[in-house]
């Protein structure tokens, strides 16, 4: 537990030198943007090729079937409910787009990862892993269509206004309207599909691609965290007021997501150390990557960074009342 625990406090410090930096302009303004353009193209991609060859077996992935059934039935069951609040709430534009992914999708790898590690040990790994290729999938693929759907009509609204002034002057002016599958497959889902195919074909990558990779995968973690710091300058004057939204995002990432989780294992019959590493994985805070897409096309940035952060310290209460829980019932 104790580890757990120093691993969110490790993520806490790195946020607050991202806001310290931003906060006293130490950086360029643009450097978040930047470091997110990192995050997305390139270390991202490279860190799903790195975990899926790390931590699966053809076996394994063959064995886990209904494992991935649950993850998947998991997602879906998140994505419906956060797609029927967001209307319950009224919310719009990417605000809306917003609430939807981050209640969907959890940090699952870089809070759960240690944490379950420190409970479970090694056996309790490839049970997560299970979990974390859904979510991995699922996310780099709709969620960040989502996102970018969402960037992409705010940048069409801005180029509507300016055709529009243009075609006064000069007359109708031709638009190009980008594919929807340039959405999906995007770097890091290739990164899903290349660590899937290495798997499943057994093969490994040569030495010197595989350590550059390695340690292009290892800046994703402390860019993320830095660029969700330097959004959270939102806090520089206390901290804001929480919204009706928020705190139904907070409930969906400790309460809703595990009582859903809950349901699916025991209608599935999955009991043992992988029902309750499931249970573990599903109460993690939101998923940091929402934060960096938002930051990427510029929807919402600064309200995904606040529910990450939010979201993040409220885990340093919640993580111990599962990790107890867990205990108790082992």
């Amino acid at each position: 537990m104790f580890s757990g625990l120093v691993s969110v406090a490790v993520i806490l410090i790195i946020f607050a030198l991202g806001f310290f930096f931003h906060q006293r302009r130490i950086w360029p303004d643009n450097t978040p943007s930047g470091l997110s353009a990192v995050v997305i193209r390139i270390s991202a991609p490279c860190l799903a090729v790195t975990s899926i060859v790390s931590g699966f077996t053809r076996d394994l992935l063959r064995s886990s079937l209904i494992l991935l059934l649950v993850a998947a039935l998991h997602i879906l069951a998140l994505y419906v409910a956060g797609k029927l609040l967001s209307r319950a709430l009224r919310l719009k534009d990417g605000r809306k787009t917003i609430f939807e992914v981050t209640f969907t999708y959890s940090n699952v790898i870089f809070i759960g990862l240690p944490i379950n590690q420190i409970v479970f040990g090694e056996e309790g790994l490839p049970f997560l892993f299970a979990y974390y290729i859904i979510i991995l999938a699922a996310f780099w693929s709709f969620g960040y269509a989502q996102i970018a759907a969402a960037g992409k009509l705010q940048a069409g609204k801005a180029e509507g206004k300016a055709e529009m002034r243009e075609k006064a002057a000069n007359g109708p002016v031709r638009r190009r309207i980008p594919p929807q599958l340039s959405k999906i497959i995007n770097p890091g889902f290739i990164g899903v599909i290349v660590g899937y195919i290495l798997v499943e074909a057994g093969m490994k990558l040569a030495a010197p691609i595989d350590i550059a990779m390695g340690y292009l995968a290892g800046l994703t973690v402390p860019l993320s965290l830095l660029v969700i710091g330097a959004n959270l300058t939102i806090f520089a004057k206390g901290i804001p007021r929480v919204t009706a939204d928020e705190v139904i995002i907070l409930l969906g990432k400790f309460v809703i997501s595990p009582l859903i989780m809950f349901g699916l294992l025991k209608a599935l019959g999955v009991d043992g150390l992988p029902f309750f590493v499931f249970i573990l994985s599903s109460s993690m805070p939101c998923h940091m990557q929402t934060s960096i897409i938002a930051q990427h096309y510029g929807v919402e940035s600064a309200y995904a960074s606040k529910l990450v952060g939010l979201s993040t310290l409220l885990s340093l209460i919640t993580i111990p009342i599962y990790v107890a829980g867990i205990h108790h019932f082992m």
